[in-house]
């Protein structure tokens, strides 16, 4: 298994965030996420990423138990997420934003960067060549040179894909990534989705469209108020009645 989240709760004081979550995600498979308003789904992705860390349980990707790292030291690894908000660097181009984006792979030192040695020099065109193969696939070269804060919103989206695509992941999460995109936007996202799972990245995503989170995943967990209630294909999920009464009516799973 890519991932294995082990007994994990999180706590904030009184409250329990999460409870007893136990899952695991397969190699090359995406996985949906998926709960009412305030099930757990960003709180898990926080301690996954080690933007928080658990009250108990563990967390292991590719067998190493990564529970309590940082999230710089969580992404070398290969584990990346994005976030519910647009995080760019709004003043710089496309393009600036994915090669700045490459510094987690960069491998010239402080010094090195500083005197723009031939280690550095390297380093830079290497980020600049995968920069630009990167907004390639993301359908967003015709927009390299553009301002970030100039961009539409399902755009800025795909730019954070990108951003994220840099640190080279073999899991990332994504975390509402088709949210407010307009269906022609939601349509062609969902295809770029599937797309990086068949460059062989394994993907978690939280969403709220079911009707795409049901055709993207081979499995989904559901969660409702910190606890798996449900975790299964999605044709299970959607017959599974604890799940139709989390999102009060089954229409919310058509």
């Amino acid at each position: 298994m890519i991932l294995e989240i082990r007994e994990i709760s999180k706590n904030f004081g009184g409250l329990a965030a999460l409870s007893d979550l136990s899952f695991q995600v397969e190699p090359g498979t995406i996985l949906g996420l998926i709960g009412p308003n305030g099930a757990g789904k960003t709180t898990l992705f926080n301690v996954i990423s080690g933007f928080s860390s658990p009250t108990f349980g563990k967390v292991f990707f590719n067998g190493e138990d990564i529970t309590g790292l940082r999230p710089d030291q969580i992404a070398k690894k290969g584990l990346v997420r994005t976030f519910q908000g647009v995080n760019l660097f709004k003043h710089k181009t496309v393009l600036e934003n994915v090669i700045i984006a490459h510094h987690l792979r960069v491998k010239a030192n402080f010094w090195e960067l500083l005197l723009s040695n031939a280690r550095a020099r390297s380093d830079e065109a290497n980020a600049r060549k995968s920069s630009l193969d990167i907004l390639e696939y993301m359908d967003l070269i015709g927009l390299k040179d553009e301002l970030a804060q100039n961009l539409p919103h399902g755009h800025q989206r795909a730019l954070g894909v990108a951003m994220a695509m840099a640190a080279q992941p073999r899991l990332l999460l994504l975390d509402e990534p088709i949210t407010g995109m307009n269906p022609e936007e939601s349509r062609r996202f969902i295809e770029l989705i599937r797309g990086l799972r068949d460059r062989g990245v394994t993907l978690m995503v939280v969403e709220h469209d079911m009707k795409a989170i049901m055709g993207l995943s081979q499995r989904i967990v559901v969660l409702n108020y910190g606890r798996k209630i449900a975790e299964g294909t999605p044709p299970e999920v959607q017959k599974n009645q604890q799940v139709i009464e989390a999102y009060l009516g089954s229409e919310e799973l058509i």
